[in-house]
């Protein structure tokens, strides 16, 4: 089976990224929220579909997702599944950077410019995502071929209840 593939690069120095339904999603949190505060929002965005969030596992970096339309068995390092909508016309790829800034002001918009070509165009409706971390984060130098695939079928899919892969500390 032939798949459309989508190359995205990312970075970010915390080593949290979101797929998010800009349209929905609402970014504001607080002037003054906490990383409990954030984590408390994704999380709960999460459960409404408006946004799926992972933890890279390695506190921060240049990161290169794959995209596809379609699930393959690819295997990797560890991978999620969950359930996210889209309301217009696609979804974007977030950087915790980027989530945060919109998080405390107001002013501040998702995507970020520096991240408005993280784009994947699609149909509205709900989707179902198979995200593949390729390599185990604590093994830099091992590293070839993109970090994430990322994989996206429409359909329903129950969504993430927490930030996959969430370490305990704030990144």
């Amino acid at each position: 089976m032939v798949y459309e593939v989508q190359q995205i690069r990312i970075i970010d120095a915390s080593g949290l990224l979101g797929l998010v339904d800009t349209q929905a999603y609402p970014a504001f949190v607080s002037e003054d929220w906490s990383y409990d505060d954030i984590i408390s929002h994704f999380e709960e965005q999460m459960q409404q579909k408006k946004i799926l969030v992972w933890d890279c596992g390695d506190g921060g970096d240049d990161y290169s997702i794959e995209v596809r339309r379609g699930f393959t068995t690819e295997p990797g390092f560890r991978e999620i599944t969950g359930g996210v909508k889209s309301s217009g016309d696609g979804l974007y790829f977030a950087s915790y950077t980027a989530l945060t800034m919109a998080a405390q002001f107001d002013d501040e918009t998702l995507p970020s410019k520096h991240e408005a070509d993280a784009h994947v165009k699609l149909e509205p409706g709900p989707y179902r995502l198979r995200i593949v971390q390729r390599f185990d984060p604590t093994r830099i130098g091992e590293r070839e071929g993109p970090d994430f695939i990322v994989e996206l079928e429409q359909g329903e899919c129950e969504p993430l209840l927490a930030v996959a892969w969430l370490q305990t500390s704030p990144p």
